[in-house]
């Protein structure tokens, strides 16, 4: 039976605390159950040897077993082919009460737990609680030890606490209780350090412990690796020397100078080795040179330059197919490089990339999978593509949040991302909930006040709550996280501007003119020294000196920036870019304001048409400027115009928005005001009583647009009344039969609106008659859902009934029956 070695830990023979080894045979071992495990091990360490983690997992899940070993049977079970996957324990959880769930379950899942041992793993309180766990599942003799630096046992052996590296918890035994004892236990362990095992055979003493496997196995198969390098090596030395050792063996029979010819080949044999180590040398110095090319320093680069560079480095990469991760890991630089120097679709293309050459590989959840996702998103952000940044963002979190858990700075990242995209496509509700809840996690891990990802959190949030009208919270925090990026990186760093422009924001909504026109000039000067003229961030600050322009009223002024900025923006950031339809779509209204209505058309027109090329009719974006179009059209009074367009806005909005989307409810809100222009207030109460129905329940009862919809149904309820109780009485007892009349008309409209299907169609202006009462049964109402009307499922009651139900306060539901029976 093999021997297998393996290295316990005892003290220090020497100064030096070189650990002692010796031979474990496995028959000494005890067999376990072999239950399936998720993990093939649960990495633990503390938060200063992150590194070494992320280098450990790698490695083992990038290790190869020999052929001859796979599906043998180990202590552990089947011998597989691969050690993945590995569970890498998150930062310590400094500040939680008790570890999560995740890690719970995640060390349940593991076959064994590896420590990653230095004197600050002893120091920390999770690793030692993470063992403590492992070994209380009945695991004790699965828990293998990495050296990383200080001493083993010295503690026990000498009393020396700063020096020692093994956890307690490793060093003793656990109880049946699941308590730390004092019964002394000496776990195996491997040294990384050069002194002793050194990095390659600490690394095959863990394989051999996952695996259950002698030592000597593995060393065996790394010895057959090295000689298949060799020989391949050897191989393309005799193709590059056959040549010349032909020639040299004609010349030499020849000569008859065999020997010389023997002495010539083995020459050429050294030299071709010689060759092959520095083409490998240069292979590799190029190699770590393209990924040193750090994607934040770009920008002040030659751009052209880093483009040609980047262009060959595309082609090159192409030549690494055989080598898919390597291939993947420099189309990932490659990406990022682009991205930074704003060539937006080169780094799309190599992002995309990566990620089909990972769909191949088996670490589909890797850091740099992930990174490539995160890249494209930003990507898509960049460009303004931010619905097809959302699903991405959604994936990236959820796999992150798996790996690392909630707290992790990587998951709470990407969240405060996913909240800027919700905030861009309007989802304001979510993007409030998700950066207050990454805000909620950062608070409680106790981080500095100026901590980077702490006034990123910030920065986004009072974004959202400006966008969402709430100017007091809004301007309070971006004064806050305005102070701090101040106090950590200076008044003219490019990221304290950013935040000083949020500011300028707050300052001109909440109209502190004087205020936010000084920060404005301030910002944009900073911007333009640091970043430069043309620079989106530049353009963007430069925006709000307009805007302030036109909350004083100076629209000639203002129109003089817009136009400025606007054709900076096209030729910077591209005619279709979201930033550059923003500044359009303030031209147009600029050009209303100055009563310039046809030139204010002209450009609306515009906002749409560019959107209908970038992304198609069917896009939210696009059908939100055909929205504001016809806004500008109902304004401008072009009624006929506005109503034609809400109309076709409204059937798209429904086949792929669906019914209970804000913007399909806006759309009803406008048709159901144009119906009432167009003197038919029966169509218009028609509309915007299910209109109203729906905002309530989807937006709430006091938002402000279910306050608009109930307004204006008030005023034509006000007016039908009186109009109605007018006609059936001219006396002075209009106050006793007001009531009554109103009941008997809302009856009416009640029994309308049980029988109107919510996919009813809108008839033309042009078709309606003022005079004309809507029928139940029109097919204008019903559409072609009449016949499904038993399929219906039961609805909360609607605005008419609901509102009757306010008049008449004393009468129950049972009253109401008898009432509407015609038999009683």
């Amino acid at each position: 039976m093999p021997n297998k070695k393996w290295i316990l830990v005892h003290g220090p023979k020497n100064a030096t605390g070189i650990l002692a080894s010796f031979f474990k045979h496995r028959y000494d071992r005890p067999k376990l159950s072999r239950r399936s495990y998720k993990y093939r091990a649960f990495i633990t360490y503390a938060h200063k040897d992150e590194e070494r983690a992320r280098w450990l997992r790698k490695k083992l899940e990038t290790f190869r077993v020999p052929k001859h070993l796979i599906g043998k049977d180990g202590d552990f079970g089947e011998v597989p082919a691969r050690l993945y996957p590995i569970f890498r324990d998150r930062d310590e959880l400094a500040g939680a009460a008790q570890l999560g769930p995740l890690i719970e379950q995640a060390l349940d899942d593991s076959s064994h737990l590896i420590v990653l041992c230095s004197p600050q793993a002893v120091r920390s309180r999770w690793v030692n609680e993470e063992i403590r766990m492992f070994k209380a599942m009945g695991k004790a003799d699965r828990v293998l030890c990495l050296v990383l630096s200080g001493n083993p046992m010295v503690e026990d052996l000498s009393g020396d606490t700063e020096n020692e590296c093994i956890p307690l918890a490793a060093r003793r035994q656990v109880n049946a209780d699941g308590l730390i004892s004092d019964q002394k236990h000496e776990p195996a362990a491997a040294d990384l350090r050069e002194s002793s095992d050194g990095e390659k055979d600490a690394l095959l003493k863990i394989v051999a412990g996952l695996l259950g496997l002698g030592l000597d196995d593995l060393k065996q198969r790394d010895l057959l690796a090295r000689q298949k390098r060799l020989a391949r090596i050897a191989s393309v030395s005799a193709l590059l020397a056959i040549s010349a050792i032909g020639l040299a063996v004609y010349a030499f029979y020849q000569q008859q100078q065999a020997s010389i010819a023997k002495a010539n080949a083995e020459e050429e044999r050294k030299s071709t080795e010689e060759e092959l180590a520095k083409t490998q040398a240069i292979t590799t110095f190029v190699q770590n040179l393209f990924f040193s090319l750090n994607p934040q320093n770009t920008a002040v680069m030659d751009t052209e330059l880093v483009k040609t560079m980047l262009d060959q480095g595309s082609v090159r990469a192409g030549e690494l197919s055989a080598e898919p991760e390597i291939e993947a890991r420099i189309r990932l630089c490659l990406g990022k490089t682009y991205r930074s120097i704003r060539s937006y679709d080169k780094a799309q293309a190599e992002l995309e990339r990566v990620l089909a050459l990972f769909e191949n590989l088996l670490a589909k959840e890797s850091p740099a999978r992930m990174q490539a996702m995160k890249e494209i998103a930003m990507v898509h952000d960049a460009l303004g593509n931010y619905v097809e940044a959302q699903p991405m963002l959604v994936e990236l979190l959820e796999q992150r949040s798996n790996e690392h858990g909630e707290g992790h700075e990587d998951v709470i990242d990407t969240q405060i991302d996913l909240a800027k995209v919700y905030r861009r496509i309007g989802k304001l509700e979510q993007a409030e909930n998700e950066c207050s809840k990454s805000l909620s996690l950062l608070n409680d891990q106790n981080r500095s006040e100026d901590d980077p990802l702490l006034l990123k959190c910030m920065s986004e949030l009072a974004m959202i709550y400006l966008d969402g009208e709430k100017l007091a919270q809004g301007e309070s925090l971006a004064r806050n996280v305005y102070e701090k990026s101040r106090i950590r990186y200076g008044d003219v760093h490019a990221s304290s501007l950013r935040v000083g422009q949020i500011l300028v924001e707050a300052l001109r909504k909440g109209e502190k003119l004087n205020e936010a026109e000084d920060l404005s000039i301030e910002v944009v000067e900073g911007l333009e020294r640091i970043l430069g003229e043309s620079h989106p961030d530049t353009l963007g600050a430069s925006d709000s000196l307009a805007r302030i322009l036109t909350s004083r009223g100076e629209f000639e002024e203002s129109l003089r920036y817009y136009l400025a900025i606007l054709s900076a923006k096209e030729k910077a950031l591209g005619t279709k870019h979201p930033e550059t339809l923003s500044t359009l779509k303030a031209t147009a209204e600029t050009y209303r304001n100055l009563e310039r209505l046809d030139e204010a058309e002209k450009t609306q027109i515009k906002v749409r048409d560019r959107l209908r090329e970038k992304h198609g009719v069917e896009h939210p974006e696009t059908l939100r400027s055909m929205n504001d179009l016809a806004d500008l059209y109902l304004a401008l009074g072009k009624d006929d115009d506005a109503f034609h367009l809400s109309e076709e806005t409204l059937a798209i909005e429904r086949e792929v928005m669906g019914e209970q989307d804000p913007m399909t409810l806006k759309t009803m809100y406008r048709i159901g005001k144009l119906q009432y222009l167009f003197n038919n207030p029966d169509g218009a109460m028609e509309i915007l009583g299910d209109t109203l129905a729906k905002q309530e329940k989807l937006l709430g009862f006091d938002h402000a647009e279910a306050t608009l919809t109930r307004d204006l149904l008030n005023e034509i309820l006000a007016e039908k009344a009186t109009t109605r109780v007018t006609v059936e009485s001219n006396e002075t007892m209009i106050a006793e039969n007001s009531d009554t009349s109103l009941i008997d008309f809302l009856d009416e409209f009640e029994k309308r609106e049980i029988m109107l299907d919510q996919n009813f169609s809108i008839r033309p202006p042009e078709v309606f008659d003022p005079n004309q009462s809507l029928s139940p049964s029109s097919e204008t109402v019903l559409g072609n859902n009449s016949n499904n009307q038993e399929e219906e499922e039961e609805k909360e009651p609607g605005f008419f009934k609901s509102l009757k139900n306010r008049l008449l306060p004393g009468k129950s539901e049972q009253e109401e029956t008898d009432s509407s029976d015609p038999e009683q």
